[in-house]
């Protein structure tokens, strides 16, 4: 990131610390995200007052959003704070483990909401998005519950509120949803011209973690050593896949082109470290489902910070080309923070 302008910006105690942790981390605030920092730190938690009913933090992806909330997570009271990714969040709700035979959808929601959010004064929300019919309700369950409960909500999006659930035939879904953001919150737009993980300097270094895996083109083969297994999961198994220590290898058709769901990939993504998946066939011939369920796994893994190395047989420059426009940028954003063997890198803008 940039250097600093205004390195001494900080207006408040919790808008310096979060400075100064990004700043250890080598991560120096722009003066966009500087200001957002600052309304944060005046806004959030036990000692703001008079305060909004949460923040509601919109821009293309790269531009230091979900760091930012992370380092506000950190500096809020452990107990009282709780920081969720939609998909993890979703799948909390929904886990078949919390469910009572024949419950109504709308009652696991609720019952959901009290079971995660008790005691919580503070909900940090990644990924705030609403692109189906059944998103709408259960982000406007999300957002009346937290209002009723006295819970400050802070949201990250790549949408303006009014571009949630962009479709005539469904948007009216979301307008009390809207209305209620642009009433009660401090809605904040982080946008500039730069997204930082396109760019390379950053990328560099990384030994570990999503931003130490590869984007590979074919062929490529598990290590000798590499021993046959296959996944359980849920009721079905996955294979056969080869392990080789903490390391999976699993082909695209096996992950990709079943009927797996965000759920079973926030489930994988706890059983190994390291995932190789190979195979993936042409970004721009891959049919929507298929790219979908690609997109979920990169958005999954990232979120957990899981090391991932793809193996395709072009540079996926077109992934995402039926999605909509902010899930292929956010898409188009991650992959670029892998590195790149055999491939000429090339920057795209999202």
């Amino acid at each position: 990131m940039p250097e600093p302008s205004l390195r001494n910006s900080a207006k408040n105690a919790l808008a310096k610390q979060i400075l100064d942790s990004l700043a250890a981390e080598g991560i120096i605030a722009d003066p966009t995200q500087q200001q957002l920092i600052n309304v944060l730190g005046k806004t959030v938690g036990p000692a703001s007052k008079n305060a909004p009913q949460g923040a509601y933090i919109y821009g293309p992806p790269g531009r230091g959003k979900t760091v930012i909330a992370n380092s506000l997570v950190a500096h809020l009271p452990a107990h009282s704070t709780r920081r969720f990714h939609f998909h993890e969040f979703f799948h909390q709700l929904n886990s078949p483990k919390n469910r009572v035979p024949g419950q109504p959808l709308g009652a696991i929601f609720s019952q959901g909401l009290e079971r995660e959010l008790a005691g919580i004064q503070v909900l940090i929300f990644d990924e705030f998005h609403c692109t189906e019919p059944g998103d709408a309700m259960f982000m406007g369950k999300l957002v009346k519950y937290c209002k009723q409960h006295d819970i400050q909500l802070v949201t990250t999006s790549n949408y303006a509120p009014e571009k949630l659930l962009d479709d005539d035939a469904f948007h009216h879904l979301v307008t009390p949803i809207i209305e209620s953001i642009r009433a009660d919150y401090e809605v904040f737009e982080l946008d500039h011209e730069l997204d930082y993980r396109l760019r390379k300097a950053e990328m560099e270094g990384a030994t570990s973690g999503y931003r130490s895996g590869s984007l590979t083109l074919l062929p490529q083969q598990a290590p000798r050593d590499s021993l046959e297994t296959w996944i359980e999961i849920g009721y079905d198994r996955i294979g056969p896949a080869r392990q080789a220590g903490e390391a999976i290898w699993i082909s695209f058709d096996q992950i990709c082109r079943t009927r797996r769901n965000t759920a079973d990939y926030l489930e994988l993504a706890t059983r190994f470290p390291r995932w190789h998946i190979t195979q993936i066939p042409s970004s721009e011939l891959m049919p929507m489902d298929e790219e979908r369920r690609l997109a979920n796994l990169i958005d999954v893994f990232y979120d957990k910070d899981i090391e991932v190395h793809l193996y395709a047989e072009d540079d996926l420059s077109q992934l995402g080309h039926m999605l909509h426009a902010a899930e292929k940028a956010r898409l188009t954003s991650r992959l670029a923070q892998l590195h790149r063997h055999n491939i000429e890198r090339t920057t795209v803008s999202p």
